[in-house]
């Protein structure tokens, strides 16, 4: 991605919501090679940009009872998973393959989402604004 495309786009990542794309990536690159994981990434930011724009085609993570404001959009072979944080802005707090237990993923790791997504709340340049 460019770095006018990374600036015009209207999510951000959670610092674990970076470790879980960087770690798909490498996973799809050894599985799928280049072309494929580019075409893949494209996807999943495309997926990102357009809940944006409409966030009804996500779904609320019910059984993640320690986030009620999260929501959960499938991409292909992943969820992801975010908190819309402005009427234009989402926080991408995971990327999460679909074979495992989205709810036990995020409660085991809630302290540590709790706090990233309350310094993205309190840090306006956080979001590259």
């Amino acid at each position: 991605m460019t770095r006018a495309a990374r600036k015009q786009r209207r999510y951000i990542l959670t610092e674990t919501a970076e470790r879980d794309f960087r770690e798909a990536r490498r996973w799809s690159l050894s599985r799928w090679g280049k072309a494929l994981t580019k075409q893949y990434f494209f996807d999943l930011h495309g997926c990102a940009e357009n809940l944006v724009q409409n966030p009804r085609q996500s779904v609320s993570v019910e059984q993640a009872g320690d986030f009620p404001e999260l929501k959960i959009c499938p991409v292909r072979e992943h969820y992801l998973v975010y908190v819309p944080i402005k009427t234009d802005r989402i926080a991408i707090v995971a990327l999460i393959r679909q074979t495992r237990d989205v709810p036990a993923i995020l409660n085991a790791n809630s302290f540590l989402i709790r706090g990233q997504l309350k310094e993205i709340s309190e840090n306006p340049l956080a979001d590259g604004r």
